[in-house]
C-alpha cells in the first residue's frame, strides 16, 4: 500500500502528470512537475488509455527545462514553474493560459514540447 502511494506521489507530484478535472479516459491532461527540495532532474512516465504521456525536468541555479510527451488524441495544460518571474521560452503550438501561484500555464496538443525557463 505505501509502495503504491509513493509511485503515484512521483507520478503525479515530481513529474507531475494526471487527468485534468473533467478528462474522458484520459483526453485531458495536466503536467505540473513539483520542484521540491535538492532535486535537479526528475522524469516519469504513464500509460492513459490515449498512449503514454510523459514527463522529464532539470534545473540549474538559473534555467528550468520541462519536456513533456502528450499522447495522440489528447490535449494537455503544462504548468512551468516560475516562481521567481523568469521568462519562459514556448514551443511552436503553446498557447499561453495564464500565470498562477508560481507557474506560467500553457495549453498544449498532441505532441512532444520542451519549455525553458530563465
Amino acid at each position: 500500500m505505501i509502495l503504491a502511494q509513493i509511485e503515484e506521489w512521483f507520478q503525479s507530484g515530481i513529474a507531475g502528470i494526471r487527468a485534468a478535472g473533467g478528462s474522458i479516459a484520459y483526453d485531458k491532461l495536466v503536467f505540473q512537475p513539483k520542484v521540491v527540495g535538492d532535486l535537479t532532474f526528475a522524469e516519469g512516465s504513464y500509460k492513459t488509455p490515449k498512449g503514454m504521456a510523459h514527463s522529464s525536468w532539470k534545473k540549474s541555479a538559473s534555467e528550468f527545462s520541462l519536456t513533456v510527451t502528450v499522447p495522440t488524441n489528447t490535449t494537455a495544460e503544462v504548468w512551468v514553474p516560475t516562481g521567481d518571474g523568469q521568462k519562459v521560452s514556448t514551443p511552436r503550438r503553446a498557447t499561453y493560459q495564464r500565470a498562477e501561484d508560481g507557474y506560467t500555464v500553457f495549453s498544449v496538443p498532441a505532441g512532444q514540447f520542451t519549455f525553458n525557463a530563465a
